[in-house]
């Protein structure tokens, strides 16, 4: 089955440009909120995370929600595809749950690129994001997906009014650095 590559479509070349300076440095800790196929994960792998001890963590439910586009998706067959591609890396966590799950129990000030891109309610990507914010470093990046999707069902169920009152809340603890089709800001 042909899946849609959405990270080379909407986000590998902010990737690039903003996660540079952490290529092939030691101890990192970088987690995405929503894993998909794996098409962020292998590349984050291949060309930023390639100091063995450096670290991904990948969150997501492979159950989908209720966007149009996942309507038509096999999230079985989604989910294997994720596994073909990532299976080769040893330096890479796997939690299938849900990012309320593993946020909750993330420390604070652990993670040094925390990707945004689960559920996409404003309600679901506010949590997230607050939840993120508690466990990223200062300095460290936090990245948003999907800051202009829309849904069709109104603004509760879009990522953009979410991401907008945490940009509010944090603005005197944040540095912007992008805000178009995706939001990166970087913690102070």
């Amino acid at each position: 089955m042909d899946f849609p590559n959405w990270f080379e479509i909407t986000a590998k070349k902010n990737f690039e440009q903003f996660l540079k300076p952490f290529k092939g440095e030691p101890d990192l800790q970088f987690l995405q909120l929503g894993a998909y196929t794996g098409d962020a994960t292998a590349w984050l792998l291949e060309n930023i995370l390639t100091d063995s001890t450096s670290h991904l963590t990948d969150v997501d439910t492979w159950e989908g929600s209720d966007e149009e586009a996942h309507k038509v998706l096999d999230f079985n067959a989604v989910e294997e595809r994720y596994d073909d591609k990532t299976r080769k890396f040893a330096n890479l966590t796997k939690f299938k749950g849900t990012t309320l799950k593993w946020l909750k129990a993330t420390p604070f000030d652990y993670y040094d690129f925390i990707y945004v891109d689960a559920d996409h309610t404003a309600v679901g990507v506010l949590l997230d994001a607050e939840l993120s914010w508690l466990a990223l470093k200062p300095g460290g990046v936090l990245a948003f997906d999907d800051y202009e999707w829309q849904s069709g069902k109104g603004s509760d169920y879009e990522p953009k009014p979410g991401i907008n009152i945490f940009l509010h809340r944090h603005a005197n603890e944040l540095i912007n650095i992008l805000h178009d089709t995706q939001v990166w800001v970087v913690k102070k």
